[in-house]
């Protein structure tokens, strides 16, 4: 970890070059550029697979952008960007004061009461 926050160093080099957190790194479609370095750091990958890594980790967190909603989707990056090996975001929020406000959330877990859809967001029941 260095002195920069609680990115790992590989997350702080890939927002230097321009990336964004959640797999949304380019969204004009061009295939990632991965060095022969990359790949062995990775086991020895070929480009092509790290490429397909890359590429399927983009499309889940475009999927999971979309499940959230936008002001979601930032919340959940700002807890996630508070976690660390010895807390969770959550743990990280509350101990810092920093409120995570999950109302925004537009899908809800079941195990969670505080992100529960509004009169306005349930489905009208028919009978």
């Amino acid at each position: 970890m260095s002195s920069e926050g609680p990115m790992s160093e590989d997350a702080q080099m890939r927002l230097k070059k321009g990336a964004t957190k959640g797999g949304l790194t380019r969204s004009d479609g061009e295939k990632p550029d991965v060095d022969d370095e990359e790949v062995e750091k990775k086991g020895g990958m070929s480009k092509e697979a790290q490429e397909r890594l890359i590429e399927g980790a983009r499309k889940g967190g475009r999927t999971r952008a979309a499940q959230l909603g936008r002001e979601g989707y930032q919340e959940m990056g700002r807890k996630g960007g508070l976690s660390t090996m010895h807390q969770s975001g959550e743990e990280a929020a509350r101990e810092k004061g920093i409120q995570i406000d999950e109302s925004k959330y537009k899908t809800v877990s079941p195990l969670s009461d505080i992100a529960k859809p509004t009169d306005e967001e349930k489905e009208p029941q028919t009978n």
